[in-house]
């Protein structure tokens, strides 16, 4: 049958389109928001979260984007400010979408929806999961350490990670609510698709995949390199991501293998009182071990530094408490560098142990050396872990078939949504 042309979707998300690639989290959205596009099927509009300090229409070549300001305080509700609720809801009915697609659970756009402020069909795509994330938000710090990354900045913004941390438990109880208010809802793990049949059984899900950044598809594939270098990625110097795990684990992995390296992506080190409390703890750390020599800060990268990274690397550790579907091991099974990584969340759904990764429990420092000595040290088990998980990834992340799939997903959403009116 011939495709229904101007399927009229709205996004309500955390990142709005543009032409720049920072990094950070949400790198997919652009992704697939430009697949979408170009399908011929979709209008797509968006609002998003911005650098503006009002509600702004801020459109992206052709397309409709409105942008909220991204410091917008909430009120007791989770809601903001109702001349900004009612702003948006304008710009909503504007657009008129046949479909919202709503990006996450971690603000409040699923509150739009769920209240029936958003009188649109909606879908609800799962990005993480706060009310899971606060048990383990402190990624195993003893209370000692957990003190230790309390300074000047943490005390006059009164933003300690026991702050942080209540904070995401309270809102685990609106994102409870907005996981309530919804039929629809993608999910890319077997993790999310348990946790949101235990809040909302009734719920139907939709098994989705991400779409990566173009670098990634014109990159070749990994190489053994000669050098051993470990590479990590974080989007945020949150505990529960585990880079003080690497750095404890790089401790034990320098004494067995001297010239190994560690370099980290990201935006974790800030100049003076910038630098958070766990950063400023992960430095004393580092000096107090001597591994100040042996560690590389490459700051934030884009898509193509990335693939150069990963192409060089000897093997890529995601030592995470926590994930939904990282991001940041798609992209390495898709280069094919050998991955050691945290057995949490839905980071199972995406490789199998001693096939295509290494796993080991969130955590253990021990095992977590002791597999990346295993990838260094042995080329016939790195090529074969490269081979397997680059030929899943070939197939799982491909670019047509998740665009058709998104697609077929708003199609099925809109058909049931008729069927019951």
């Amino acid at each position: 049958p011939q495709e229904i042309a101007d399927m009229k979707v709205l996004w309500l998300c955390n990142c709005p389109l543009s032409d720049s690639d920072e990094g950070g989290t949400g790198t997919w959205l652009g992704a697939l928001a430009r697949g979408l596009l170009h399908s011929d099927t979709v209008d797509l509009g968006i609002i998003a979260f911005g650098p503006v300090k009002q509600f702004t229409r801020r459109n992206y070549r052709h397309m409709p984007q409105w942008l909220v300001p991204a410091n917008v305080s909430l009120d007791r509700n989770g809601l903001p400010p109702t001349a900004l609720v009612q702003a948006m809801s304008e710009a909503i009915r504007e657009f008129s979408p046949d479909l919202v697609h709503i990006w996450g659970t971690e603000g409040f756009w699923g509150l739009l929806s769920a209240r029936g402020l958003v009188s649109y069909p909606s879908l609800l795509e799962i990005q993480g999961l706060k009310g899971q994330i606060a048990k383990v938000f402190f990624g195993g710090l003893t209370r000692p350490e957990r003190l230790s990354c309390i300074g000047i900045k943490e005390l006059l913004k009164r933003r300690t990670l026991q702050a942080d941390r209540r904070s995401f438990v309270h809102w685990g109880l609106r994102e409870e609510e907005i996981i309530r208010g919804h039929r629809f809802v993608d999910v890319q793990s077997l993790w999310v698709a348990a946790h949101i049949k235990a809040i909302n059984p009734g719920a139907r899900l939709f098994p989705v995949n991400l779409v990566l950044r173009q670098p990634f598809y014109d990159a070749e594939g990994w190489e053994s390199p000669i050098h051993p270098t470990i590479f990590c990625t974080a989007a945020s110097s949150i505990p529960y991501k585990g880079l003080h795990v690497a750095i404890r684990a790089l401790c034990l992995l320098k004494k067995r293998i001297p010239n190994v390296r560690l370099r980290i992506a990201g935006l974790h080190q800030r100049p003076g009182f910038r630098q958070d409390g766990y950063m400023r703890w992960i430095n004393r750390m580092i000096r107090q071990l001597h591994l100040a020599d042996t560690i590389d800060w490459l700051g934030p990268l884009n898509a193509e530094n990335i693939c150069l990274e990963l192409k060089r690397a000897g093997v890529v550790i995601i030592p995470t408490f926590i994930e939904n579907c990282c991001t940041a091991m798609q992209e390495a099974m898709y280069i094919g560098t050998p991955l050691v990584v945290s057995y949490a969340g839905g980071i199972p759904s995406l490789g199998k142990d001693e096939e295509s990764c290494l796993f080991f429990p969130p955590g253990d420092v021990a095992m977590c050396a002791y597999q990346l000595e295993r990838v260094l040290t042995d080329n016939g088990l790195a090529e074969r872990l490269s081979r397997a998980a680059r030929e899943i990834a070939i197939e799982r992340n491909k670019q047509e078939t998740i665009i058709n799939q998104q697609i077929t997903v708003y199609r099925q959403v809109l058909a049931t949504e008729t069927a019951l009116t």
